[in-house]
This record gives C-alpha cells, structure tokens and sequence, in this order.
C-alpha cells in the first residue's frame, strides 16, 4: 500500500510538502521562519553596538578627563592657586562623574584652602561628596576635617575624621584618620573622648600608629 504524503500547512495557510531529510526539513523551516530569525539577530546586534558604543564613548571620557586633569594640575603645582581654581572647577564641573573630576575636586579644596578661601573650600568639597565614588569618600571627608582645623573648629573637625575612619577602604587609613580625629579631640578639650580612641590604637600591634597612642596616653595620664 502506497504511503500518503504528509502535507501540513505553511504559517500563511499554504500546504508545503515536509521532506523525512533533516538537512532538507531544516531549510525548508528556515524559510519559512527567516523574517522573525533576522529580526532576532537584527536585534541582538543592535544591543551589541549600542553596549559598545556606550563603551566606547565612555573611554573616550575618561581620557579627556584624564588629559583636561593634567593641564589643570600645572598652576596648582606652579602654586598659581586662582588659576588653578578656575581650570579645577571646569574638570570636576564637566567630568564629575569619573575618577579624574573627583580628584581634580579635590585638588579645587586644596587650592581654596590655599587662599584662605576655607569656608569656600568646605562648601566645595561637601558638594563632591554627594555624587563621589567609594573610594574618595574617606579622602574627601578628611580633608573636610583639614578644613575645620584650618578654622580651628576641632569638634567639626573630629567629626569628620571620624566619618572619614569609618568611610575608609584600608585599615591603614581608618587608624591614621582616627588618630586624627583623636588630636582634634585633645585640642578641643575634650580627653575623655581622646583617651578612649588613643587606648583602642595603642592595641593594634605592628601598626605604625601604635606608637603614638601609646605616648598619647603617657600625654593624656599626666594631666591627670
């Protein structure tokens, strides 16, 4: 008895004769299916670009920042502190949002600091807080404390020494700032609080800051 032939119907409602090959089968769907196919790839290529596009442009930032960073860094390094503070503000107004506007935020504090322009400096400096990356928070923050012991208000200044020690990425770096924040207390008086700082770094042994809190607290017994 002879065989029928299998006949099913196309996506458009037209019969297609289907073939047992499977390398015939397989091209006979992938006509039938080529539209929805390359509109898939159509659109992963698409995604593909546009990532690398974005890529691509956002390397190109970095390095104008990185580029626009080191030609405002000369006056600040040639000590030209007003016109340091100009190009400054332009990287870190139009570049903000990398590693390099961030610093050159940074370098902006020094130079306001640099021409007694504190209170300027601060304000500056709190600003690039807000939008920094993890990494410069704690650098930020301590040199917001510089700031406060620039206007010789120690308690603000232990204050953020103390957001710098808990911001910071390295151990190293947390010690030193609440060694920091430790003095600011001395010099505002208040011992108490120092005391309890200086006893914690004097246990830390091996560490550079060991030391120091060690002759704090011989400092600190003596007043009584």
């Amino acid at each position: 008895m002879a065989q029928a032939t299998r006949n099913p119907r196309t996506s458009t409602g037209a019969s297609a004769p289907l073939s047992d090959d499977p390398i015939e089968s397989a091209t006979t769907w992938l006509q039938l299916n080529s539209k929805p196919i390359l509109l898939a790839v159509g659109g992963a290529a698409v995604a593909a670009a546009a990532v690398l596009i974005y890529r691509s442009s956002a390397a190109s930032t970095r390095e104008k920042a990185s580029i626009a960073l080191y030609e405002a860094q000369a006056p600040f390094v040639q000590g030209k502190l007003p016109e340091a503070q100009r190009e400054l503000e332009k990287v870190a107004t139009r570049f903000g949002g990398t590693a390099s506007g961030q610093q050159a935020a940074i370098l902006l504090g020094q130079a306001l600091y640099g021409q007694n322009k504190v209170d300027e400096g601060i304000k500056s400096l709190e600003k690039a807080l807000g939008s920094a990356s993890p990494e410069f928070k704690s650098n930020i923050e301590s040199l917001i404390a510089a700031g406060y012991e620039q206007k010789n208000e120690m308690v603000k200044a232990a204050e953020h020494y103390g957001k710098a020690a808990a911001l910071a990425p390295y151990k190293s770096e947390k010690y030193n700032h609440q060694a920091s924040q430790a003095r600011s207390l001395m010099a505002a008086g208040k011992n108490a609080d120092a005391k309890k700082i200086w006893e914690e770094l004097s246990k830390l042994e091996g560490e550079p800051v060991q030391q120091e809190a060690t002759v704090r607290l011989g400092e600190l017994a003596a007043k009584g």
